[in-house]
């Protein structure tokens, strides 16, 4: 069982159903999965924050960073063919970060849909399918 970081575009209808139904695949695998998707809606967490955005912005930015030191390996899920767009800046990020603390970085490009930069190639294992990647983690241990 790994902690995983789930890094993904979380914007719009199309990239929350996406998440949610392969981080669903991961925990029935029993892996635990960050999703900042399921950590509050900005409008409602604004409303927690007086409506101060920078206090919300910062609110999130500490929730992740954390959720990230804490993860084993971060899954960067940079879309797909259905509906491309280019990866967050966040999930760029996010793949950075983590890459920098020595920890394994997935980059899930579905179909190969997105033509990626040679920094996150080579900080990363590439995968352009998702049972793939259920089978990578099977074989690897993450401690």
């Amino acid at each position: 069982m790994s902690k995983i970081y789930w890094a993904a575009p979380l914007h719009d209808a199309e990239d929350r159903a996406r998440n949610a139904k392969y981080v669903q695949i991961l925990r029935s695998e029993g892996h635990i999965v960050y999703v900042p998707q399921e950590h509050g809606v900005w409008e409602e967490v604004m409303d927690k924050f007086g409506g101060d955005a920078n206090k919300t912005r910062k609110h999130f930015y500490e929730l992740d960073l954390k959720a990230c030191k804490e993860a084993d390996i971060c899954i960067a899920c940079a879309g797909n063919l259905e509906n491309p767009r280019e990866p967050s800046e966040g999930m760029i990020w996010e793949m950075g970060f983590m890459a920098g603390c020595q920890k394994t970085v997935l980059l899930f490009n579905e179909d190969n849909y997105w033509d990626y930069n040679l920094m996150l190639e080579f900080s990363s294992h590439m995968f352009s399918n998702f049972d793939d990647i259920l089978d990578f983690l099977r074989e690897e241990e993450f401690v």
